[in-house]
């Protein structure tokens, strides 16, 4: 079998990108129209706002492992999610997402366990459950990570500027 070089390999390569507006109302609708598998491997949830709300709206797939950001500025003993707006988009202040426990809370239901996060306070880490059923598990706060990103104060990164808004809490 003939071994293609990397800069071959990469020349051939031709992404396949897609440009469309992600919301909780569309999600399993552009998994259909773009022939996305209902098991797959992995899912990655980055849109600075409605993450929970997508994740929470998709029921007719199943990824094996879904990373998804979370709102590092809100301690991990507390569940709050900005209310649902299709409409939003992040304002670049630490009023965004949804925090690790309210993910965590969020991943229990569907069926996926938290099994760690990133070194900066950005993503969050879930495998399905059945996938890790024999592995003992930290507890949300140990697998917390504070900012590591935005303005640094006396030393330390406090993450992106506050805003006015207060995070709800969620109780559902």
């Amino acid at each position: 079998k003939k071994i293609m070089n990397r800069v071959k390999r990469t020349a051939r390569f031709k992404p396949d990108i897609k440009i469309e507006k992600v919301t909780a109302e569309n999600i399993q609708k552009l998994f259909q129209k773009y022939n996305v598998p209902k098991n797959f491997d992995l899912l990655s949830i980055d849109i600075d706002y409605n993450d929970y709300w997508v994740w929470k709206a998709i029921t007719e797939y199943s990824p094996r492992v879904v990373v998804i950001e979370y709102n590092s500025s809100i301690r991990p003993t507390e569940s709050r999610v900005v209310p649902y707006d299709p409409e939003a988009k992040w304002d670049g202040t630490n009023y965004f997402g949804a925090s690790l426990l309210a993910l965590r809370n969020l991943g229990l239901t569907k069926g996926y366990t938290l099994v760690g996060c990133d070194n900066n306070g950005v993503n969050a880490f879930f495998c399905k459950s059945e996938l890790v059923k024999d592995t003992k598990m930290r507890n949300v706060d140990e697998m917390y990570r504070r900012p590591k990103y935005g303005k640094i104060v006396d030393g330390v990164h406090v993450g992106h500027p506050p805003s006015d808004k207060e995070i709800p809490i969620c109780d559902f």
